[in-house]
């Protein structure tokens, strides 16, 4: 039987999500480096999508060095930026 969620005394069927939400995709990871550059943390950055800090750094691992430079370069302008934003 599946668990259901109640809502003010009503009970409610949980809805599934779709696989896509649960992995990484190239839109997520896009928003992820973008959220980067907006100097947010790896946790923050990985939460805005819906995702955790942990499987953020595995996904780092698992698409190499080319993936793991463009996340550093994009943390470095983030915090750069988020400097220029605190120096106003």
């Amino acid at each position: 039987m599946r668990r259901r969620d109640t809502l003010h005394g009503m009970t409610m069927p949980r809805t599934r999500r779709s696989n896509s939400q649960y992995r990484w995709t190239k839109p997520k990871a896009l928003a992820f480096l973008r959220a980067l550059g907006h100097g947010h943390s790896v946790a923050a950055a990985a939460r805005e999508v819906g995702m955790s800090r942990q499987s953020a750094y595995r996904l780092r691992e698992r698409l190499g060095e080319g993936f793991a430079g463009v996340w550093d370069e994009v943390q470095r302008s983030g915090a750069i930026y988020k400097a220029t934003l605190q120096g106003r």
